[in-house]
């Protein structure tokens, strides 16, 4: 009887997936990242260091999307030459089935990409009760208020508006 994957907002056994198929294509030393690290895998290749951000999905065909957050695609511009993005899917009903993989490098990733908004994380743990145990955040987090969104909606408009004026000019 097939595996079948389960439903989850992690992506650890993507990752796993990842590291089995990025050993196929001559990357050596991999291991998943370390969250510092603003990406998935790290792993090297001709004695270069190299990052690899995973984007998964289950959906058995057709289009797919997500997100990439901004950290992330800073960490791509910052090493260029080092850093890919792959696209991954597994098969939904089967985990042993043949599972898609294509590596992307920045050009490329980046002409699929597009500003839609900035994005914020949430984090919540819930006890035995449901009740929500309040996060530690550590001093460089800066959290959510009404006056910091405002604000940042402003600036996004701003430039949002300006790039897309570039771009439709080009």
């Amino acid at each position: 009887m097939a595996k079948q994957i389960k439903k989850s907002v992690s992506d650890i056994g993507a990752k796993q997936k990842c590291i089995e198929y990025l050993q196929t294509q001559g990357y050596s030393d991999l291991q998943v990242a370390k969250r510092k690290d603003d990406c998935d895998i790290i792993g090297f290749k001709n004695n270069e260091k190299y990052f690899f951000e995973v984007k998964y999905s289950t959906k058995e065909s057709g289009k797919f999307f997500g997100c990439v957050m901004l950290t992330e695609m800073h960490k791509a511009v910052e090493n260029s030459k080092h850093y890919k993005f792959i696209i991954c899917r597994a098969n939904p009903i089967n985990a042993d089935a043949d599972w898609f993989f294509r590596i992307f490098e920045i050009e490329e990733f980046f002409s699929i990409c597009t500003l839609t908004t900035p994005i914020l994380h949430y984090h919540i743990t819930l006890d035995d009760s449901n009740n929500i145990i309040m996060p530690k955040f550590g001093k460089e987090v800066v959290l959510a208020t009404p006056q910091l969104i405002e604000t940042m909606w402003k600036d996004f408009k701003k430039w949002k508006n300006k790039y897309a004026k570039t771009n439709s000019s080009s």
